[in-house]
C-alpha cells in the first residue's frame, strides 16, 4: 500500500502513555506496548495528528533521528496501523454521506472508526448500511426490537411482514406497541412508529400471513438480507423461508427463544448448508435429539409463549450485530452454519449445533444446481 500522501491520525479512543522507556496504547480491554528507549515512537505518534502526510512525517523523523531510514519509518507507521490505532484524515464524510446521515449516525461512525484503518474509510462502512435492503419477517417480540435497531443503524430500506394484531400479552416485550393499540394491526402501527423514529429511511410493511415459499420469495427477491423472527406456523414457515432464500440467493438470519435460552443462526445460500441440511445433519448425527425436537414440534412445545424481555433484547442485539458484520465486513460472521445458544442462567454462549452443506440435500442442492449457484 502506497502511504506517502496519506495523513495518518491516532484514533482518539485510544489513550497513549509513555512510561519507563515504553509507549503504551490502551485498547478496549487490551494494552499494546512499544519499546521506545530513544523516544522515536513517541515522536512518531505526536506527528501523526492528521495534519501531516506520511512524507512530511518521514522528513521530520529522519532529521530528528539520522539512524532511521524512510523504509523504517513507514514500517513503524504500518505496524501501528495494523495494531488498529490509525485512521486517514483524507477521508471526507460529506463525500460519502448526507449531512443528515453524518449527524444521525455520528455515534455509529465513531464506533466504525475503531475498525477503520489507513485503507478503510469509516464513512463508507456506514454507507454500506445506508445502502442495505433488509426484509424482516415478523413484528412480534423480536421483530419489534429489531425494527427499531435496523432504523437506528440506518439500514436504508426495510420491509416488514406481519399479519397479526396487538394483544395485551404482547406488551411485556413488544416495544413497538402501546396499551391503547390492543386489537390494532401491528403492521400499520409499526410503519407509523418507525417512520416517526427515522423519517429518512424507506420503511414499508406488508400485511400478509405467509402460506407458501412463493409468498416469501415474492417479498424477498429484491432484498439483500432476510431476518426471520416470526413464529407461526413454526416448522412450515422455516421450510418456506428456507426454500425461498435458497432460490433467491439471499442470506438469512434467524433467531428465537426456547424458554430459558435464546438462539440464532445464519444461512448463506451457496456457502453454508441450508435449514434442511441442518435438520438432516442432526437426524444423522444425533437421532435422539432429533426425535425430541420432532416431538416438541408435534406437541407445539416450542417455547414461543415463554418470553422475558431481557432475553429478547439480548438475542436481538446478537442478530443485529451479526447483520452489521455481514453488511460491512468489518469482522467475520460468527453464526454461519451454526446455531448459537445463549443461556439465561449464566448468559454464556455456545455452539449448540453446527452443520455443513449436504451434497444430497433435496432443497439447496437441487435449487442451487437449477439456478447455477
Amino acid at each position: 500500500m502506497e502511504i506517502k500522501n496519506i495523513s495518518p491520525k491516532m484514533k482518539p479512543a485510544y489513550p497513549v502513555v509513555k512510561m519507563n522507556g515504553n509507549v503504551y496504547i490502551g485498547g478496549f480491554g487490551t494494552i499494546t506496548q512499544y519499546d521506545d528507549s530513544e523516544g522515536m515512537i513517541n515522536k512518531l505518534i505526536e506527528l501523526m495528528d492528521g495534519t501531516n502526510t506520511v512524507k512530511d512525517i518521514t522528513e521530520v523523523m529522519l532529521a530528528s533521528y539520522p539512524s532511521l531510514t524512510e523504509a523504517i519509518v513507514e514500517e513503524a507507521i504500518l505496524d501501528i496501523n495494523n495494531d488498529g490505532f490509525l485512521e486517514d484524515t483524507n477521508f471526507v464524510g460529506s463525500e460519502v454521506l448526507s449531512e443528515y446521515e453524518l449527524n444521525r449516525y455520528h455515534r455509529n461512525i465513531n464506533f466504525f472508526s475503531t475498525y477503520s484503518s489507513l485503507g478503510m474509510n469509516k464513512y463508507e462502512i456506514q454507507a454500506k448500511i445506508c445502502n442495505a435492503k433488509v426484509c424482516l419477517i415478523g413484528l412480534g417480540g423480536l421483530g419489534s426490537h429489531i425494527a427499531y435497531d435496523l432504523a437506528g443503524l440506518g439500514v436504508g430500506q426495510i420491509k416488514a411482514i406481519e399479519f397479526d394484531t396487538v394483544d395485551l400479552s404482547n406488551l411485556n416485550r413488544q416495544i413497538l406497541y402501546n396499551y391503547e393499540d390492543i386489537g390494532k394491526q401491528k403492521a400499520k402501527l409499526a410503519e407509523e412508529r418507525i417512520k416517526a423514529f427515522n423519517p429518512e429511511i424507506k420503511f414499508e410493511t406488508v400485511e400478509l400471513k405467509i402460506s407458501s415459499s412463493e409468498d416469501v420469495y415474492n417479498e424477498i427477491k429484491d432484498f439483500d438480507y432476510v431476518i426471520l423472527v416470526a413464529d407461526r406456523p413454526k416448522t412450515l414457515l422455516a421450510r418456506w423461508v428456507n426454500e425461498a432464500i435458497v432460490k433467491a440467493g439471499v442470506p438469512l438470519l434467524t433467531a428465537g427463544l426456547e424458554a430459558q435460552r435464546a438462539m440464532h443462526y445464519t444461512v448463506i445460500p451457496g456457502v453454508t448448508g441450508c435449514i434442511e441440511c441442518w435438520m438432516n445433519s442432526v437426524e444423522n448425527k444425533d437421532p435422539v435429539s432429533f426425535a425430541i425436537l420432532e416431538e416438541r414440534r408435534r406437541l407445539n412445545l416450542t417455547g414461543d409463549n415463554t418470553a422475558i424481555v431481557p432475553l429478547v433484547s439480548t438475542i436481538t442485539g446478537f442478530i443485529c450485530a451479526e447483520l452489521v458484520r455481514l453488511i460491512t465486513g468489518i469482522r467475520k460472521s460468527t453464526s454461519t452454519g451454526k446455531l448459537i445458544s445463549i443461556d439465561f442462567d449464566t448468559m454464556t454462549t455456545n455452539i449448540a449445533e453446527e452443520w455443513e452443506k449436504q451434497p444430497g440435500c433435496e432443497m439447496c442442492s437441487k435449487i442451487t444446481d437449477e439456478i447455477g449457484v
